[in-house]
């Protein structure tokens, strides 16, 4: 009886703080990725202006694979051009999708699986328009089962 009760309780405190996690993101932009497979060679491309260089930021990928996808992680490439035209380059960030058992860590719903994965900490060092340019960095030239790639920015 005291489960029973407790459920819409838990539901509506679990309401809130997704609410509030929403609230904290500056950017969140997706990019489609072909259904053939993601070829390394093609890019995504997500530009943000940057306003605030005293705040720092949690920088996020957001993957959406098939159930089907044959790996249980993922190698990206990050590029990052500053509005100076200075360029930082970061290699090989795995991110993991699956226990080894093969669970998928996001959530499922039907044939797709969500996930969201921090990457990294940052201040913006000056303000302007930055561009961040993602790549995957698997041994398969294209990869299958990646349908959506986002890159999102939150306060903390």
């Amino acid at each position: 009886m005291k489960a029973r009760a407790l459920k819409p309780f838990a539901v509506v405190c679990l309401l809130t703080l997704m609410a509030a996690c929403d609230s904290n993101i500056l950017f969140n932009e997706e990019r489609r990725v072909d259904e053939q497979g993601w070829n390394y060679a093609d890019s995504l491309v997500f530009n943000y202006e940057a306003d605030d260089t005293a705040r720092t930021n949690l920088c996020c990928i957001d993957i959406r694979n098939l159930d089907d996808y044959p790996y249980s992680n993922i190698y990206f490439n990050i590029k990052t051009i500053y509005p100076d035209g200075r360029v930082a380059i970061d290699t090989n960030l795995q991110f993991i999708l699956a226990e080894k058992n093969g669970r998928w860590l996001g959530r499922k719903s039907g044939r797709y699986v969500d996930g969201r994965y921090p990457f990294c900490y940052f201040k913006f060092p000056q303000t302007g328009m930055y561009q961040f340019v993602v790549t995957h960095a698997m041994r398969d030239t294209t990869l299958p089962g990646i349908r959506d790639v986002s890159f999102v920015i939150m306060t903390q």
